[in-house]
């Protein structure tokens, strides 16, 4: 059977679909992954392989390669003689992040403003469209997979080593949210920004585009940390925090 993570409906993992080609490990690797960073599994908390290979109908072999996985991803950590627990991030952890980020996607708009074929920008200008018609309708809850303007700006820029490395650290963000938590209001926030993003990329504008995607990261980057805290501040060199 397909693992599918259903927390609406049960809160916990469930096996919903038909079997797919997708090797058992792989497939529970999406569903470990949707539970770290829906808060299923939360930060800290030790995982229990018998309990969770009972609760996803999987024997523990490819359970426990699935684990292995992602720890590589850096979602899961290993304490000797205590077993995976999942990862949380230091305040230090989710600045460096960051820090690497801005540097990846602000390139990567600049690229897209520059490259982004029409058809890209209108799927933006539709992706936009749907995640305000969410919002009106109350939902502020994580963006489903397919409304990520992040993934789609990767895409745009025509670079499959940016991509790459781009999709690798959206992992990590997803992780960073769920140790330091989302502001309420922070979803309408971000649409205003995310609509700055496009409007730059379709007026072929890199210079704005680098300018719209680095406020629109420090904008998220700060809600993490809504005290300002020198240590946690994006635009700070390392020493700043000690003065």
């Amino acid at each position: 059977m397909v693992m599918q993570f259903d927390e609406e409906r049960s809160g916990a993992a469930r096996l919903t679909e038909p079997l797919n080609r997708l090797p058992l490990r792989d497939q529970a690797v999406g569903v470990l992954r949707d539970m770290v960073v829906t808060g299923a599994l939360r930060g800290g908390e030790r995982i229990n392989e018998a309990e969770l290979a009972a609760r996803l109908g999987i024997s523990r072999g490819p359970l426990r390669e699935a684990i292995q996985r992602l720890g590589a991803e850096g979602f899961v950590e290993f304490r000797l003689n205590r077993g995976a627990f999942v990862r949380t991030m230091s305040p230090e952890q989710i600045r460096h992040l960051y820090e690497v980020r801005e540097l990846i996607e602000v390139r990567a708009a600049e690229l897209a403003a520059a490259r982004a074929s029409e058809t890209g920008i209108g799927r933006l200008r539709e992706m936009l469209q749907v995640t305000d018609e969410l919002l009106s309708q109350g939902s502020d809850a994580a963006y489903p997979p397919e409304l990520d303007l992040h993934e789609l700006v990767l895409e745009m820029a025509d670079n499959s080593e940016l991509r790459r490395i781009g999709s690798d650290l959206q992992n990590q963000v997803k992780l960073a949210r769920m140790t330091a938590g989302r502001a309420p209001d922070r979803a309408r926030q971000a649409l205003a920004e995310h609509r700055e993003i496009l409007s730059a990329i379709t007026a072929r504008d890199s210079r704005r585009a680098n300018r719209a995607m680095r406020k629109h990261l420090r904008a998220s980057f700060a809600q993490l940390f809504p005290l300002g805290a020198a240590e946690t501040d994006l635009g700070a060199r390392p020493s700043d925090a000690a003065r």
